[in-house]
């Protein structure tokens, strides 16, 4: 009996470290979360409203900071903002925030009454460009998003990132950074998705839920290093509303082109769950003929 324990135990501990060898290293991501605490002068906690701008990642974001005076903002990518926040009642509280590691940063401000006088403050944009950036970056912020229209379904961020410098663009829809091949790397909240995203390959990506997206063709981060054509990252929008909300959408065009989508979505204070289809439907048949040496599957 005694001669046995040792081999349990150490085939125990043989099955724990080839457990332990299982789990998959988390990747840095690069993104930073912003920690907030807002009291008044007497020290209670105070409902208000936020705004974090950065003129440099095309990054703008308003929240609503409840009644116990606490709100995590997540996913910001490193830079410098511009905090502002307000109450009724309370002066207007505005500072700069740098954001320059994964490490939450905590902030606990404390809102002074308002002043009897008006004042006027001019002050120059600090968030314009971040001093500590290496490499070319390029940001496309959620009004550009909101606002781009695409001539064909499924195609609005991708006529965005052919825009950008850098970027060439197939009449199927596939990007070409720098010319080359198949070799896009999408990022989603930091998960890459390895499969061709292109329209002609995969479903349309929804702009709608789109915060902010930013493109690089070099300086490439460790964790991205998968393809290194170019790098195509996007951050979904945090500020969903409570309760249940669903949009509809649909267009058609020649050839008989219908197309539709629909959503419906369920959000709560830290949980957020959604479903959305889409449909298209066209008369028109469109057949690409590729040698057999060029045929790539993804």
């Amino acid at each position: 009996m005694n001669a046995k324990r040792p081999q349990i135990r150490l085939s125990l501990l043989a099955g724990l470290l080839s457990l332990a060898a299982g789990i998959p290293a988390r990747a840095q991501r690069l993104r930073g979360e912003l920690h907030l605490e807002v009291r008044d002068p007497k020290g209670s906690t105070l409902a208000a409203r936020g705004e974090l701008l950065s003129e440099g990642n095309s990054f703008q974001r308003s929240f609503q900071i409840p009644a116990d005076g606490h709100i995590v903002l997540q996913d910001l990518p490193f830079g410098l903002y511009r905090l502002n926040l307000t109450a009724e009642g309370f002066a207007v509280w505005s500072d700069v925030v740098e954001v320059h590691s994964e490490v939450p940063i905590k902030l606990g401000i404390t809102l002074g009454v308002a002043p009897v006088t008006t004042q006027v403050q001019v002050t120059d944009e600090l968030t314009l460009v971040d001093p500590t950036r290496t490499g070319t970056l390029y940001s496309v912020g959620k009004q550009s998003i909101r606002e781009q229209l695409s001539l064909q379904p499924g195609r609005d961020l991708f006529d965005l990132v052919n825009e950008e410098p850098g970027w060439l663009y197939e009449g199927n829809g596939v990007l070409h950074p720098r010319g080359s091949e198949y070799d896009v790397q999408f990022v989603v909240d930091g998960q890459p998705l390895v499969q061709n995203r292109s329209p002609a390959f995969a479903p349309d990506m929804d702009s709608d839920s789109i915060e902010s997206m930013r493109l690089l063709t070099a300086s490439y981060p460790a964790e991205y290093g998968r393809k290194l054509g170019g790098i195509v990252e996007l951050t979904t929008d945090k500020n969903s509303l409570l309760g249940w909300h669903g949009d509809f959408a649909a267009s058609g065009g020649s050839f008989d082109q219908l197309d539709g989508s629909a959503a419906i979505s369920y959000s709560r204070e830290k949980e957020r769950y959604s479903v959305r289809a889409f449909g298209l439907h066209s008369a028109r048949y469109l057949a690409i003929s590729r040698p057999a040496s060029n045929q790539q599957f993804q």
